[in-house]
């Protein structure tokens, strides 16, 4: 038997109404003027989400480009001319085992490989201090934007925010390619475009928050944002695999690297700009249908106001036990990520004794699960919530808690993993690196335009000015303790990161909300707006008139 219900009762607004449906008690949907809710596919919110999925496939495309080509862009022998023969020789060291590789000589000196391509090789003899800053540059650049990131989307829109983060960084990423006919200064030049692309990535995290906060109604907000962040992972894992390749058999291969991932952002930028809008209210293509049902279920107005940091709620920011707990969960989440994903590499080859080309394969399987534990968790979590199964404070809980306690599981294991335990090291690889999913899906990530959709692009942003700083913090850390490439060093930063997972994740299960804060609803933001225009525009009498 149906029967249909009001929604948000005593709540008018215009001529819309909405209505949930039930069938049972298995299902529920959102009515909007006696009509179904808009379909998902194909919809505007949708061609938004996989927008938003391409654009992640460019930036992480452009942050990991440097860190996979730099392999290729080194010599740390004595320089070597190449022209286009498209023939390679490769010194191998003087104590390499005969039985490395099977081939009938008995003294090995060379391997000739097949490289082909338009252009002449070329190297650069960077020290591995030089190495280490560029690599770094990037992440200096990325901590300054974040809570600017928010702010200006907020307060502007995140479709200007988003256009000019990763034009300027499709800009500077093309821009490396001079150095290829640099005969000096090539490090300084590489120092300054990658913090510069550091400075326009640092904002899109921020603003896709504040766009979802938007965009995405709650029911609908884990399978949107889980989309689009699925392109963080799969565009990670398919530079790694394809850089791998250019550098392998082309002369210079990361010039075509760098061209690719630049030509990427070009390509997304006009899309970008042509089919999105700031939100559902000045969007051009979207039907009315879809429009009410977005905006009366966000509450979002269509309105934006230039807001000064300083007049942010910050003492009811602070005072939010919900707001704390998913900042705490959210910095000691991305402390261990942060480091992990930095390292994975190290730990598979110096401790577990893996191969540098099987791991890049390991990786790129690691990176593939996650992306779909994000959508997997994202699309749970709402099917879940529209069946009224759970509450969507209940779906938060369970991945949040997923996303923290495998690693703390993963920890332990690590505890044991060497090369003795090559294959419980890889599992544990691919176990902790698919639960990372679940928070893009519908855990602490997410969960910021939940409880404070109105400033969700700040608090997010100052959350991750912090996670980031503690991602170098235990990079910092992790050298001052590990002095050999042996696991009983390694056990202690397993420890310690156990440790902070388990408490991000507890602090949450307790604390952790997705009722949004009501100082924190765009009606509570339009209101106060309109109190201060109305203060501002009273005029002054005269004491001496009379009244």
């Amino acid at each position: 038997m149906m029967k249909l219900i009001r929604l948000n009762k005593g709540i008018k607004t215009n001529t819309t109404k909405f209505y949930y449906l039930k069938m049972g008690t298995e299902k529920i949907t959102v009515h909007v003027d006696g009509r179904d809710r808009p379909p998902l596919v194909p919809s505007t919110r949708f061609t938004l989400a996989l927008l938003v999925f391409f654009a992640f496939i460019v930036q992480y495309s452009q942050r990991v480009n440097l860190p996979i080509a730099i392999v290729c862009m080194v010599n740390r022998t004595k320089p070597i001319q190449h022209n286009l023969a498209h023939r390679e020789t490769i010194e191998l060291p003087d104590d390499i085992s005969e039985n490395t590789f099977s081939l009938p000589t008995t003294e090995l000196t060379h391997i000739s490989i097949e490289k082909g391509g338009i252009f002449q090789e070329k190297q650069f003899y960077w020290t591995e201090l030089q190495q280490q800053l560029l690599l770094g540059g990037y992440w200096a650049g990325y901590i300054f934007t974040q809570v600017p990131g928010g702010w200006f989307a907020t307060s502007i829109g995140a479709k200007w925010v988003y256009a000019v983060s990763l034009g300027t960084s499709s800009l500077a990423t093309l821009a490396l390619t001079l150095m290829y006919m640099m005969s000096n200064t090539h490090f300084i030049l590489a120092f300054v475009l990658r913090f510069i692309t550091g400075l326009a990535h640092g904002v899109l995290f921020p603003a896709t928050i504040a766009l979802w906060s938007v965009w995405a109604a709650p029911q609908e907000r884990s399978t949107l944002a889980s989309i689009g962040f699925s392109g963080t992972h799969l565009g990670t894992s398919l530079t790694m695999l394809i850089g791998g390749i250019l550098c392998r058999y082309f002369y210079a291969g990361w010039i075509y690297l760098l061209v690719i991932t630049s030509v990427l952002g070009f390509i997304w930028l006009v899309l970008w700009v042509i089919l999105t809008a700031n939100s559902p209210y000045v969007h051009k293509g979207i039907s009315k249908h879809e429009r009410d049902y977005i905006c009366h279920l966000t509450g979002n107005t269509g309105t934006r106001r230039l807001t000064s940091l300083t007049s942010l709620p910050w003492k009811k920011i602070i005072k939010s036990k919900a707001v704390i707990a998913l900042m705490i969960s959210h910095i000691t989440n991305l402390f261990g990520l942060f480091f992990f994903l930095t390292n994975f590499a190290k730990i598979s080859n110096e401790l577990l004794r893996i191969s540098p080309q099987d791991t890049g394969y390991i990786l790129c399987l690691g990176y593939f699960l996650t992306l779909l534990g994000s959508l997997s968790s994202g699309f749970t979590a709402d099917h879940l919530v529209r069946a009224n199964k759970i509450t969507l404070t209940t779906a938060r809980k369970i991945f949040n808690s997923l996303t923290s306690f495998i690693p703390v599981v993963c920890m332990i294991s690590f505890y044991f993993c060497d090369q003795s335990q090559q294959m419980l090291g890889v599992i544990t690889i691919l176990v902790y690196l698919a639960s990372t999913g679940f928070a893009f899906g519908s855990g602490y990530v997410v969960n910021f335009a939940d409880i404070a959709p109105a400033f969700s692009g700040i608090i997010f942003g100052l959350a991750n000015t912090f996670a980031s700083l503690a991602g170098l913090i235990g990079n910092i850390v992790a050298g001052l303790v590990v002095k050999k490439p042996v696991l009983e060093q390694w056990r202690k930063l397993y420890i310690m990161f156990g440790i902070c997972y388990f408490i991000g994740g507890l602090v949450f299960l307790i604390y952790g909300s997705a009722i949004p804060r009501k100082w924190a609803t765009f009606q509570a933001m339009n209101n106060n707006a309109k109190q201060e225009k109305k203060l501002n525009n009273e005029e002054i009498i005269p004491m001496n008139e009379k009244i």
